[in-house]
């Protein structure tokens, strides 16, 4: 009997040791490539997460005050516009991105209101262009055109209960609304309304 022995081009031979050290390489290279790989898919994960959670108004701590291009606050303001247009105030939508935070807007806002800031339900602000029209007689707010402001809500604050010795009708609502204008650069209040 003979044996058939195979051959190999002289190319294609190699040592055992060469083998070893080829795998090790390629293996090597192949998890660094699976880590910087999935490092690179939880990055894109966490950033289409943050993006979604900011279109659809869900507030993060601590993210808040990062400035994501062209993503303004778009969100019609909760405040009632009738209630508003009544007072004189109009709102519009601003393009440019405020000086102040919006987490630095709310705790000015709660130093300069702080009885309203402890006791309203609902507190949220948005950043919006200002529109002011004062009555005649008012000479402690001037007109306000398109000033960027952030406006500060604070909603479902409770009416004190009135001494029905002095008078006997009772409140028609049990809570009342407070607006908050701060100007958006300097954070100096603009305006505030009780509705």
């Amino acid at each position: 009997m003979s044996s058939r022995r195979e051959t190999r081009p002289a190319e294609a031979r190699i040592s055992k040791g060469e083998k070893k050290s080829l795998n090790t390489r390629s293996g090597s290279q192949v998890h660094r490539g699976r880590v910087v790989g999935g490092i690179l898919i939880v990055m894109a994960s966490l950033w289409l997460g943050l993006l979604l959670l900011h279109h659809f108004g869900v507030g993060v701590a601590g993210l808040s005050s990062l400035p994501l291009p062209g993503l303004a606050p778009t969100a019609p303001p909760t405040a009632p516009v009738s209630s508003l247009a009544a007072a004189g105030v109009s709102l519009g939508h601003p393009t440019r991105s405020p000086a102040l935070t919006q987490q630095q807007a709310l705790v000015i806002a709660s130093q300069l209101e702080a009885d309203a800031a402890m006791n309203a339900k609902k507190t949220s602000a948005q950043y919006v262009l200002l529109n002011y029209i004062g009555t005649s007689t008012s000479t402690l707010h001037p007109d306000l055109n398109n000033v960027p402001a952030w406006m500060i809500m604070y909603q479902q604050i409770p009416l004190a209960p009135t001494d029905p010795s002095v008078d006997a009708t009772p409140f028609p609502q049990a809570h009342h609304d407070l607006y908050v204008f701060l100007d958006a650069n300097t954070g100096k209040e603009l305006l505030a309304i009780w509705l």
